[in-house]
């Protein structure tokens, strides 16, 4: 990509997109903490002083990418509650637990959102970020409204929170890297990470049945995705 000064507003955001391309594709191949800005840069053809007018780190780059992502994941999810939904709690959680599964590179970056992207930003970028994640938040509420009528807005907020959580932590368990899976094979302690998505569709299960069912409803934590 030969660099040419923009012009105009559609021109940097076709600048923006291949910055993001270019992150793409190396973060497909790459562990996030192992890629430069400059090896971004090298990428694109951009030197990195070109790259600075853009953006100005690698996570702020990222925060845009995964925005994009979550946008995917709820499309998808979407079309799929639309076309195979039951309403029934089971039948939700599976088609929920796959599309999330099936969206590897959103769980890659959610599981290092909050310890490592968003603390490495700027203020203004953050907020950016915040209300374009929040937009695509709503969208999510919505599924989850059209899925179960009977459930409040603090209710799938709530949901959602714990649902949230649990995947940030429990995405990078359940996906050691070789190190890790040959310490678990070697080691005495007897444990061998569970299966992802059977796993994440008892707790979407679990979490549901609390919110919707349970006499004494489980609190929300102190916590907010938005």
């Amino acid at each position: 990509m030969d660099f040419e000064r923009v012009k105009n507003e559609e021109q940097r955001k076709i600048r923006v997109k291949q910055i993001k391309d270019a992150a793409i594709k190396i973060f497909d191949k790459r562990k996030y903490l192992d890629i430069t800005l400059a090896e971004i840069a090298k990428e694109t053809n951009f030197t990195r002083g070109n790259l600075y007018k853009y953006v100005s780190s690698k996570e702020e780059i990222y925060l845009l990418v995964i925005a994009d992502e979550f946008a995917q994941l709820v499309g998808d999810l979407q079309v799929k509650i639309c076309k195979k939904f039951s309403k029934e709690v089971e039948n939700f959680a599976n088609i929920l637990a796959l599309t999330i599964s099936e969206h590897e590179r959103f769980l890659k970056l959610y599981s290092i959102l909050y310890a490592f992207l968003e603390k490495n930003v700027s203020e203004e970028k953050l907020i950016e970020f915040k209300e374009s994640f929040s937009e695509v938040m709503s969208e999510f509420v919505k599924v989850v409204q059209t899925a179960f009528p009977e459930l409040n807005s603090k209710e799938i907020r709530k949901f959602i929170e714990i649902l949230g959580c649990f995947v940030i932590g429990f995405y990078p368990l359940s996906n050691p890297d070789s190190i890790q899976k040959n310490a678990f094979i070697k080691s005495s302690t007897g444990y061998y990470p569970s299966n992802f998505v059977e796993t994440l569709k008892e707790q979407i299960i679990f979490n549901l049945k609390n919110v919707t069912y349970s006499e004494n409803k489980i609190f929300s934590i102190p916590y907010r995705l938005v």
